[in-house]
């Protein structure tokens, strides 16, 4: 997955909530609300999340 699909896929997922994003390359993350992180690692399609640094596993709604 791109950074730039991942981004939108996020925005989509959470329309209307601040979001802040970054990639390295090789991860791109998502942060909402501080307690949120929201990440996408460079050969997966799949969108995982940790909620206040405990991981929530896989998000499904996201990624459609």
């Amino acid at each position: 997955m791109t950074y730039q699909e991942f981004k939108r896929k996020v925005k989509k997922a959470y329309d209307g909530i601040e979001i802040s994003f970054s990639s390295n390359g090789a991860q791109h993350t998502a942060k909402i609300d501080d307690c949120l992180t929201l990440f996408n690692n460079m050969e997966s399609e799949a969108v995982y999340g940790k909620m206040n640094g405990v991981s929530i596993g896989r998000c499904m709604g996201i990624e459609s």
